[in-house]
């Protein structure tokens, strides 16, 4: 098992080949692996002040975004885990995280009863 989080792990992603596993977790971080060791990439990316609930890829593969119960939707750069522009504003938690096919929207979901497409 790759092991490394402090709290629940609420979500796992393969990068688009395969090498890298993303993780997401309510000790507020997302963090990448290398799939083949289990070696954690780098540091914990964090920015989020809430548990991270769900993470999804770019179908180019390139930004991940992530959606917490800090009532945000944040996106990041898959390599490197740098944060991408601002983070989206829900009015509750955030519970669910979809790219769109061409990578062009994002569609969340949440407490606050409603799916929105950004």
């Amino acid at each position: 098992p790759i092991t490394g989080h402090e709290h629940v792990v609420s979500c796992v992603l393969w990068s688009l080949d395969g090498s890298h596993l993303f993780s997401a977790s309510f000790d507020h971080s997302i963090r990448c692996w290398n799939s083949d060791t289990g070696e954690s990439i780098g540091e914990p990316w964090t920015g989020h002040i809430g548990y991270v609930r769900s993470l999804s890829l770019s179908p180019d593969g390139t930004k991940l975004a992530s959606a917490s119960f800090d009532k945000t939707v944040r996106f990041w750069d898959a390599q490197s885990g740098d944060p991408i522009d601002k983070p989206l504003q829900h009015d509750n938690f955030v519970n669910a995280i979809t790219f769109s096919p061409s990578g062009e929207f994002v569609a969340s979901g949440g407490f606050d009863n409603k799916a929105s497409i950004w």
